[in-house]
């Protein structure tokens, strides 16, 4: 059987310490570096952006395997003295709380809540530190730890008399007494929650802590008992933070669980900082802090890590990182699986088993078969001479055949017959003259080719090295399905051979797996926390709208139309507060992408425009390119467009429906 090296996708939290090192991508390191220098950060990225990968560099016993397998950790100089510790809030009993209401108040629910995380975090402390406590020195700036028995006694001491804990650590005299009364904490607080206790410790209601407060404690006498330098710097990393927001909710009573969070990033605590992984919809307008009316800022109370931003095709493709990114982390999972050397590079690894993809004129000759003349349409009243040329070109070259069509129509003139200004001659030979305009040609290419394959009831192929990463998104999971499922269709349906080896993959091949995952990723939207049904149901809308203003556009005058862009201030309206709720949802949950841009209006108003994910355009047969402007709509347009998809309106709100035909067009483009 072939081995799929993409096999598992989703590995940022199943990877054991030694497969991390082996596995993981060091490329975003320089571009999250605010991850590794003190002060709160926020690192957001929709699912799949790399998000837990960069915060399990963090944790004790991923360092200590770099030591042992004498690799270089990706962190380098002194920001590497740090230590690290912290919570995944979905692998730690924290959706627990959804399953009981611990006290009628809801404000001391939110202490409860703190005062466990803050046992959870801890006792991760102590952990990291026992594992750094006699590390491998052959990583340079390896955070110094001495847990010698006069430093522990000291610091066990301390910390068991601190005002702080009020009493739970009493008759605490190690480290390990420490720990396992903690541990006995938790484990009550999960007794309770999964209904095995009628009745909540009172000894814990009686000395519960504040979010973040016990955590400065400790980091405060780890350092003045001398176990670690006042210099190193303590990172505490909370990943998953947007399942704080999936919490049930039995009633009003219960609180803002994210709030809880966001007041340990409030106290701006010089001695310990906080790294928060989070998706986009959970951290959006959520900056609530408990206990307080104000709200947390940014660059005040945290940095910001935008990995979607960071990742994202930018107008300049200078600085287009998501390449080079998704490049290393193809070859380290075929290295994984033994199917590359150490010395293949990622970039070839690519070209060499997905290729160049088909040129764009045999894209069209496959389409077009064995009957080509159906990728133009000939009007009846177009000069013969011109018509039998156009008719002769489409059985050469169906692709530029398509083009000639597009732009004889953009030269026709409105207010004349076709026949008096499709003459032969002169003004044939300047259409194909604008034709062969290589800014002309760009902008139009990918349309006529998705025509094409709709006026020949053929599916648009998507193969080769660049399509497979632009249809990515700028998401290295995406890259990873996309990819699992090309060799998944590979082992099933390539040629069987006793080879293993890498070997290009049939471009037919690729494009059936490319189907699959557009069809994955379109299915997944179902599934997803949030309003996943309205999405759905937009996006199904959306595409299938976008579909039909493409392949109806003859002309090829709006090649831009696969994507639409509102005014900000019309995006920014109360009375429309509701789309823009679902629009930045969508954005954050991934099935959208959005930017900024200027009109090209002579109002120069700012707007922005959003397109569909590229990797769902294969299941509606639109290409992903943004090419020139996308369709201009009202606020009210897209509030039509929800009420036709079944979704929530409020009553009275003003809005037009969807216009499936598409708008009139310009004479010239010159």
């Amino acid at each position: 059987m072939q081995i799929n090296p993409f096999f598992e996708v989703y590995v940022g939290d199943r990877l054991t310490s030694g497969e991390f090192v082996g596995i993981f991508s060091p490329f975003l390191v320089e571009h999250a570096q605010a991850l590794f220098l003190p002060g709160n950060v926020v690192v957001k990225g929709i699912q799949g952006s790399g998000k837990s990968m960069l915060l399990t560099l963090l944790k004790a016993d991923v360092r200590c395997e770099y030591a042992r397998a004498m690799a270089q950790f990706p962190v380098q100089g002194v920001t590497g003295d740090f230590i690290g510790a912290g919570i995944n809030l979905a692998h730690c009993n924290a959706m627990d709380f959804g399953y009981r209401r611990l006290t009628d108040d809801p404000e001391e629910n939110a202490l409860l809540f703190a005062d466990f995380v803050n046992h959870q975090i801890l006792l991760d402390l102590f952990e990291s530190l026992r594992k750094l406590a006699n590390p491998d020195r052959a990583i340079k700036h390896y955070p110094a730890v001495l847990l010698d028995r006069e430093r522990t006694e000291d610091f066990t001491q301390n910390i068991r008399d601190h005002p702080v804990f009020q009493g739970s650590l009493a008759g605490c005299q190690t480290i390990e007494e420490v720990e396992t009364s903690m541990r006995r904490r938790i484990n009550t607080f999960v007794r309770y929650l999964h209904r095995n206790d009628r009745h909540l410790d009172e000894g814990i209601r009686g000395t519960k802590t504040d979010m973040g407060t016990p955590i400065s404690t400790v980091v405060a006498e780890l350092k003045r008992s001398g176990i670690i330098t006042d210099k190193v710097p303590v990172f505490i990393h909370v990943d998953q933070y947007e399942e704080l927001a999936n919490i049930s909710a039995p009633d009003e009573r219960t609180p803002d669980y994210r709030a809880v969070i966001n007041r340990a990033l409030a106290r701006r605590d010089p001695a310990v900082s906080y790294r928060i992984g989070t998706r986009g919809h959970a951290w959006r307008d959520h900056g609530r802090i408990l206990g307080s009316t104000a709200q947390l800022e940014e660059e005040r109370d945290y940095k910001f890590v935008d990995l979607d931003l960071l990742l994202k095709r930018p107008e300049n493709p200078k600085t287009y990182i998501f390449p080079r990114f998704v490049a290393d982390v193809f070859a380290r999972r075929l290295r994984h699986v033994g199917l590359a050397s150490d010395d293949m590079q990622g970039d070839k690894l690519l070209g060499s088993i997905f290729g160049d993809g088909i040129a764009p004129q045999e894209k069209a000759r496959r389409y077009g078969g064995t009957n080509p003349a159906r990728a133009v349409k000939v009007d009846p009243d177009w000069p013969e001479p011109f018509s039998t040329a156009l008719r002769d070109m489409v059985d050469r070259d169906p692709l530029d055949a398509r083009l000639l069509e597009a732009r004889a129509l953009q030269r026709t003139d409105r207010t004349a017959s076709r026949a008096t200004r499709l003459l032969p001659g002169e003004l044939t030979i300047a259409i194909r003259a604008d034709v062969e305009r290589e800014w002309w040609r760009k902008e139009r290419v990918e349309l006529a080719l998705v025509q094409i394959a709709g006026r020949c009831q053929e599916r648009p192929i998507w193969s080769g090295k660049s399509e497979v990463i632009e249809l990515s998104g700028g998401n290295i999971l995406t890259f990873l399905n996309i990819c699992q499922n090309i060799w998944d269709t590979k082992n099933q349906l390539g040629r069987r051979s006793r080879d293993t080896g890498l070997t290009r993959i049939d471009d037919d091949l690729q494009a059936i797996g490319i189907l699959k995952a557009s069809e994955y990723w379109l299915r997944k939207i179902l599934r997803e926390t949030g309003r996943s049904g309205d999405r759905s149901r937009f996006v199904q809308l959306l595409g299938t709208f976008l579909a039909r203003r493409l392949h109806s556009d003859r002309r090829m005058s709006n090649p831009g139309h696969n994507g639409f862009s509102l005014p900000d201030d019309e995006l920014a309206a109360p009375a429309f507060a509701f789309v823009q709720d679902l629009l930045w949802e969508m954005v954050d949950y991934g099935s959208l992408i959005a930017s900024s841009h200027t009109t090209k209006e002579k109002d120069r108003v700012p707007r922005t425009k959003f397109y569909l994910n590229p990797v769902l355009c294969p299941h509606f047969r639109i290409h992903y390119k943004r090419l020139k402007e996308p369709i201009y709509v009202h606020v009210a347009e897209v509030a039509g467009w929800m009420a036709e998809a079944k979704l929530p309106v409020p009553e009275g709100v003003r809005r037009s429906r969807p216009n499936s035909d598409p708008a009139p067009l310009p004479l010239f483009e010159d």
